[in-house]
């Protein structure tokens, strides 16, 4: 098990570091044979580097996720946290004319904000994606399961803890937003102390206000997301008219089966809820009998139906 962790470090530090695009420090767990193939992937708002993830999903279709919350980025919230921790930085080298200048344009950057979006507590400033990949079948995750759940029953909380913290897969979309209630107050406070003379007073009104940053995270499961992919693949056959009936019946088939196959390894991760589950199966079930019919467009979007309800009860719920 490959497994990343990021220390505990005051939430401003991290914050600001993340935003400002220096590098944070990672330490490697410790090994053990009872936990899955599990690896964590980081992703930065701006998927530089986008991660190759074992399965059916593709590198666009992650960046869709991106892209789609990365729509409700605002530029200047963005600009306004790193020049708060410009100043910040500013401040720590004893440099406070710079530093009240560089709060001047934040201050500048707020009121943009304030006039864009009246009304509006909080304005989303940065995305990020963390990417919890389960390298593990079914049958192995079933065993994972079984072996967590006899520990349990000897009162082996620990051990059984280890276990149960990896069987994760899934991507967190986390949205680092500005509360506009508190924000500019503070960097005008923050100038205030500064002209003040009172360069310390100021720095630690700049590390709270960015250790207030609001974080927001959105799991979607990993397993479901393939079988979105697998199930819109089996679609598309319907429609591809160098196929006959039988070949595409077989091919449809053997890609709505993998995509039950992802769906049991999400159901046994327990994200969502069984009667979630079986609806959809019923759906994917429905398919076998309306292949290159007039049935088909409504049965395929029934199941699309359940399968967005299936990801908005994941949400709902994690």
């Amino acid at each position: 098990m490959k497994n990343t962790i990021y220390p505990k470090k005051p939430i401003a530090v991290l914050v600001a570091a993340f935003l400002a695009g220096a590098a944070v420090p990672v330490v490697q767990a410790a090994q053990t044979h009872t936990a899955p193939r599990h690896v964590i992937h980081h992703i930065a708002a701006t998927f530089d580097h986008p991660v190759t993830v074992p399965g059916e999903l593709s590198d666009q279709e992650k960046q869709k996720l991106m892209d789609d919350k990365k729509q409700q980025i605002v530029d200047e919230a963005s600009e306004a946290i790193i020049g708060t921790h410009n100043a910040l930085l500013m401040l720590e080298s004893g440099d406070s004319a710079k530093a009240r200048s560089q709060l001047q344009d934040v201050l500048g950057k707020l009121d943009i904000l304030l006039t864009k979006r009246p009304g509006l507590a909080l304005i989303p400033a940065d995305v990020s994606a963390r990417i919890y990949d389960l390298d593990d079948s079914v049958d192995q995750v079933k065993k994972l399961v079984g072996r967590a759940d006899d520990l349990l029953g000897d009162s082996r909380v620990q051990d059984a803890r280890r276990i149960l913290d990896n069987l994760v897969s899934e991507i967190r979309l986390t949205t680092v937003s500005i509360p506009l209630g508190t924000f500019p107050p503070a960097i005008k406070e923050a100038i205030v102390e500064i002209d003040d003379q009172k360069a310390d007073q100021a720095k630690v009104v700049l590390a709270d206000v960015l250790g207030s940053l609001v974080k927001t995270t959105e799991v979607y499961a990993l397993p479901v997301l393939q079988a979105e992919t697998l199930l819109t693949a089996a679609a598309e056959l319907e429609h591809k008219a160098d196929l006959s009936k039988a070949d595409a019946r077989h091919d449809i088939m053997e890609l709505t089966d993998a995509a039950k196959d992802k769906l049991k390894l999400s159901q046994l991760l327990g994200y969502g809820t069984d009667d979630d589950y079986a609806d959809l199966y019923d759906s994917i079930d429905g398919i076998d009998d309306v292949i290159r019919s007039e049935r088909s467009a409504a049965v395929w979007d029934k199941v699309k139906q359940r399968i967005a309800h299936l990801e908005d009860s994941i949400k709902k719920h994690l």
